[in-house]
């Protein structure tokens, strides 16, 4: 890999640890809306069949699904961890990809290629 790569490879990479260290708190998991029976017998709006709306927080935890009940104050805040959770999924294998590049001395993929494979008509 000529030296222009590998600088870029590394400028790269500390752009990608900025934007992990700046990400913030972050948790695993799903905001849900959930439609549940309540438990009032005389409840007009099960009755009919429509159910209440309840925002959930749901995270697999050792092969078991739990579930937080958020409501309509907490569920912002949850879906803002989550939404950084997903986020630093992806700087992580982004960072992994380059760190693999400087590593091997090949340049980076391209989407759905095999690393530092030729691409199409080479």
């Amino acid at each position: 890999m000529d030296t222009d790569a590998e600088r870029d490879l590394r400028r790269k990479r500390t752009t990608l640890r900025k934007s992990l260290a700046s990400l913030g708190s972050f948790v695993r998991g799903s905001v849900v809306l959930m439609k549940r029976r309540c438990s009032y017998p005389g409840c007009r709006k099960c009755a009919s069949g429509q159910c209440h709306p309840t925002w959930v927080f749901t995270v697999s935890r050792q092969g078991k699904t739990h579930t937080l009940y958020l409501g309509a104050r907490r569920r912002v805040q949850a879906q803002q961890l989550a939404e950084n959770y997903r986020r630093l999924q992806g700087l992580l294998e982004e960072l992994a990809e380059v760190n693999l590049a400087l590593l091997t001395g090949k340049p980076l993929a391209e989407k759905g290629g095999r690393h530092g494979s030729p691409g199409p008509g080479t």
